[in-house]
């Protein structure tokens, strides 16, 4: 029984650290993990992939993507909050940080944040498509138990898998 244990216990703790699959950019650093990542900085330097990213190459059969103009992002950290039912899931409190119109795929907070406290972020592309303005869905992490009520194109109240980090 015991020498089954010690495996156990290693295959559930790797679970636990591989990344994550996302809908929208995916964050590369911090990368999205089912634990939130501890941060060594209350101003944490944030890195998402580039749109049109590699996936939308691949799928570009009719040619958008190269129509594409003038891509900027939108950042939002939100305080997170532990849900009362007793379940482990962190949700969007208040917004704490806001930035629209970042012109590269990286970000570092210019305000500190409040150290040993979890945070929820999140990414869109902002860009122009035969002249109209188009926005990518706010990033989000795909969890197995996610509701459908929790929709990446909410505009008010944003879903609970967004990316996530604790500072130090």
């Amino acid at each position: 029984m015991m020498r089954w244990l010690v495996p156990i216990l290693l295959l559930s703790l790797v679970a636990c650290a591989r990344p994550l699959e996302v809908a929208g950019l995916r964050p590369l650093s911090p990368e999205p993990y089912n634990l939130a990542p501890k941060l060594q900085s209350l101003q944490p330097a944030l890195r998402w992939e580039s749109f049109p990213r590699p996936t939308d190459l691949d799928a570009d059969r009719g040619g958008w993507v190269s129509r594409v103009r003038h891509v900027t992002y939108d950042l939002r950290i939100w305080r997170g909050v532990g849900d009362h039912s007793g379940y482990q899931d962190v949700y969007p409190d208040e917004l704490v940080y806001a930035r629209s119109a970042l012109s590269m795929p990286e970000h570092t907070v210019e305000t500190p944040l409040e150290s040993d406290t979890q945070y929820l972020w999140s990414v869109r592309a902002r860009f122009e498509l035969d002249g109209q303005l188009r926005v990518t869905p706010w990033g989000v992490l795909r969890l197995p138990r996610q509701s459908l009520v929790d929709d990446s194109r909410s505009m008010s109240v944003p879903p609970r898998g967004y990316y996530r980090f604790v500072t130090p």
